[in-house]
């Protein structure tokens, strides 16, 4: 879908994307390779007059660390950021 919608802003000479990613999109990582590739789209729509935006919040207070049964690491234990004040800060951009 994304690529869809990237081809399409490409063809207008416009547009923005906003991937909200993780630290994972910047590193390899064996049997994610669909995960952070899906990131790496980005050069191909450079000069097209589309802009690409990666947030990258940090650890933000979701359902994430619980359904993954991270609660017992240092990041589940940790202050996590506020999920209205992430997207208030990505919206002044």
């Amino acid at each position: 879908m994304g690529r869809k919608v990237g081809q399409e802003m490409r063809s207008r000479g416009r547009g923005r994307i906003l991937i909200t990613g993780s630290i994972a999109g910047f590193m390899p990582e064996t049997y994610h390779a669909v995960h952070n590739g899906a990131k790496a789209f980005r050069a191909e729509l450079a000069g097209s007059g589309v802009t690409v935006t990666c947030l990258m919040p940090g650890a933000t207070e979701t359902e994430f660390f619980e359904r993954a049964d991270m609660m017992d690491t240092k990041v589940g234990v940790e202050k996590r950021a506020d999920p209205a004040d992430v997207t208030s800060r990505a919206s002044r951009r």
